[in-house]
């Protein structure tokens, strides 16, 4: 609960500590209530009325003080901008007594100050073991409650009057009347036992509250934790993926030397007049050379080279398994779209992971996927859109997460595109709307001249 610059917190704080003062006012019929009640009960010489007639009153305080101390959070949060801080406890302390000054001073009730700071002591007490999460403000109303009434029954106790509790004219009249008619007895126990009863509920009260609070924090951090184990797990299993993927390509170099060899000392031997056996030991040759510099992108992952956005689509699309299936690729690259300076086979990768994603949910109910590149503001966009049935808003904001899957794979696919895009100084973002369409814009840095890396 934050209320900090925000005027409307101060205002409602105001307002209540207004109407908690104005209420006497407006209760002015309660009050002759109660004293006719009190005249009643001692010419009748009845107890039982006498009983009845102090929950009146108790009753009519603590809507009073209630307001007054409710207000007081509010209108302390606004001045300090948090209600974790002494300076906070200090500004609600000052707030409430001066209400009370002003209650005393408008209708001469003589409230001593001394219960309503213990009142407000325990109250600040009690709250602190509240959490001050979304549903403070109405625990700590509750808590009020509990408190004011437990400390405003301590005001009829006659054995406390010396201590100043229970000095105002009602409070002294039912104790006079108690005199007379029980000579202190029924004051004496049954107003102690309210107060040990209200007061064991809200001790019992904030016990609870504090302690579910705990229960959830730990519950939380439970769940964060088995996040980070299952975040964990899933980088172990891409990082053996990825280290033995990173050996056998590496061992690929041995045997394609070897065939490069054998093919240079075969393409000696052959006569120079035979034309088209050179030619296809030149396109031998070409194939060897593109496996090398695919094996380079792989092997090192800060290799980059400057390509065109058409031979990059190209790359990708030749090794999706698109046949047969009812969807339909349309692609639109800007003529102005210059060359992108990325890891070839790596970027490759990312991308098609975006298109596999689409094609899944495309694979039966079939649609269209559109590939625009374009470039603006001296960056070049890669927009990937599909029709098909979108992704869950409460999915969306998951999909980054390590091992989060909607297809029971392993959730490291949208995770490992966002970490090349990163890894290329990009940004990625995915929009969503369920039933109609997701759409994944992939944003990168123009290259300005950088050394081609080969």
């Amino acid at each position: 609960m934050n209320q900090k610059n925000n005027p409307f917190w101060g205002t409602i704080g105001f307002v209540l500590i207004f109407y908690g003062m104005l209420f006497p006012a407006l209760t002015t019929d309660w009050s002759l209530y109660i004293f006719e009640e009190i005249n009643r009960s001692l010419n009748e010489e009845d107890s039982g009325k006498l009983l009845v007639t102090a929950f009146s009153y108790i009753t009519r305080n603590t809507i009073t003080f209630s307001m007054v101390f409710f207000g007081a959070l509010f209108l302390a949060g606004y001045i300090t901008g948090s209600i974790a801080t002494l300076r906070f406890q200090a500004v609600y302390i000052a707030i409430a007594l001066s209400a009370l000054f002003g209650i005393n001073f408008l209708y001469k009730e003589y409230y001593s100050f001394l219960p309503y700071l213990l009142t407000i002591g325990a109250i600040l007490f009690f709250s602190s073991y509240l959490p001050k999460q979304r549903y403070f403000v109405w625990t700590f109303l509750i808590l009020l409650t509990l408190t004011t009434i437990s400390f405003q029954w301590l005001n009829l106790i006659p054995s406390l009057s010396d201590y100043g509790f229970g000095q105002n004219d009602i409070s002294v009249s039912l104790k006079a009347v108690d005199d007379f008619l029980t000579d202190h007895n029924l004051f004496n126990t049954i107003t102690l036992l309210f107060f040990l009863i209200f007061f064991v509920i809200a001790v019992i009260f904030t016990t609870l509250i504090h302690l579910f609070s705990k229960q959830i924090a730990t519950l939380k951090l439970y769940q964060a934790q088995g996040k980070e184990l299952q975040r964990i797990r899933n980088d172990l299993i891409e990082s053996k993926v990825y280290q033995e993927m990173h050996t056998l390509v590496h061992d690929l170099k041995t045997p394609l030397v070897s065939v490069e060899g054998l093919l240079s000392l075969m393409e000696m031997k052959v006569p120079d007049t035979d034309e088209k056996t050179k030619s296809y030991y030149n396109r031998i040759s070409r194939s060897i050379t593109r496996m090398k510099d695919m094996i380079s992108d792989i092997l090192y992952e800060d290799v980059r080279k400057e390509l065109p956005a058409q031979q990059l689509m190209d790359y990708v699309l030749s090794h999706l398994s698109t046949d047969d299936l009812p969807i339909q690729f349309e692609m639109n690259i800007a003529k102005d779209v210059p060359l992108l300076h990325v890891n070839k086979i790596r970027f490759a990768r990312a991308i098609s992971n975006i298109l596999e994603n689409s094609m899944i949910y495309l694979t039966d109910r079939g649609g269209k996927i559109s590939i625009e590149i374009y470039q603006e503001n001296g960056q070049t966009y890669i927009q990937i859109e599909d029709n098909g049935p979108g992704i869950e808003q409460a999915n969306l904001v998951n999909i980054w997460q390590e091992g989060f899957s909607t297809k029971n794979s392993s959730g490291i696919g949208l995770p490992f595109v966002k970490r090349v895009v990163e890894n290329h100084l990009g940004n990625i973002e995915v929009v969503s709307k369920p039933g109609s369409h997701t759409r994944t814009t992939i944003t990168l840095p123009n290259p300005s001249r950088k050394e081609t890396v080969s």
